[in-house]
């Protein structure tokens, strides 16, 4: 839900700014968000033995971010986020391969059920596939890289570890290309920003959370709930009104992962 929301915010920002500037107001704020509570609790909370993994998940991290900030941008916010659900499938095959990672039958198919929506959605070879879609589909990888490397920091790192190195991190990343295409937020654009970097800090630590409790296969395909809730925020707030396609290709991804929760309650029972 929080990552749905972002999406709107960064939506509506992007009509006076740039995303590269969204990206860099974003770890700025996370930045500000968490100095309290580092001040409170210490430095020792932010201690690790693997700086350059968490150097690695931000580069990934803003990669992800800045490529679909510019998608939405270019493409109705439902398809960039249609797209990116094919995060799971590179997010799938990295676990297996750098994080061993065992992945049940049940979770394969709601994979592919998963990415069966998407192309319902997408319809490859019978739309115009503008620029919009490639770059979703690059933040997808990128995003893959980032939950991988994420999943692996949680087996030695604290979560709010994680998030700090992951905002710091990324402020020099974010600087210069902020910088080249700078245009001067306007007064009316500040709460809008502000309230961006509180939900947008909130989707960060649900996400990492997440991924330190269960593994990154049983987490990316929850996240497909995120398309109908973007769909409506496209609807009601920018008039973007998606196609009978759009609909059934949620429809799909929804019982997949309705079915997926069930399976994983039952083996947790078991």
């Amino acid at each position: 839900m929080f990552f749905s929301a972002s999406v709107g915010f960064v939506k509506y920002l992007s009509e006076s700014m740039t995303p590269f500037q969204i990206v860099f107001f974003r770890q700025i704020m996370g930045v500000a968000f968490m100095l309290p509570w580092l001040l409170r609790v210490g430095l020792r909370v932010i201690h690790t033995d693997r700086l350059s993994l968490h150097c690695l998940r931000a580069f990934f991290s803003y990669a992800g971010m800045a490529a679909s900030y510019y998608a939405f941008t270019m493409i109705y916010i439902a398809d960039a986020v249609a797209l990116q659900f094919t995060t799971p499938l590179f997010t799938t095959i990295l676990a297996i391969l750098f994080l061993n990672e065992n992945v049940r039958l049940h979770r394969w198919l709601a994979l592919f059920f998963g990415f069966v929506g998407v192309l319902i959605i997408v319809r490859p070879g019978f739309i115009e596939i503008g620029l919009g879609i490639p770059i979703a589909l690059i933040a997808a990888v990128f995003y893959a890289g980032s939950n991988v490397t994420n999943r692996a920091l949680s087996r030695t790192d604290a979560t709010a570890s994680i998030l700090f190195y992951s905002f710091i991190l990324q402020i020099p990343l974010a600087t210069i290309p902020a910088v080249a295409t700078w245009v001067t937020p306007e007064l009316a654009d500040i709460p809008f920003l502000f309230g961006f970097g509180v939900i947008a800090i909130a989707a960060q630590w649900c996400l990492t959370r997440a991924l330190a409790v269960a593994e990154a296969s049983l987490v990316e395909p929850v996240m497909f709930v995120r398309l109908p809730c973007v769909t409506v925020i496209g609807y009601f707030l920018f008039a973007q009104i998606p196609d009978n396609w759009t609909w059934i290709g949620a429809i799909v991804i929804f019982m997949s992962t309705y079915l997926l929760a069930r399976l994983e309650a039952k083996q947790l029972k078991n």
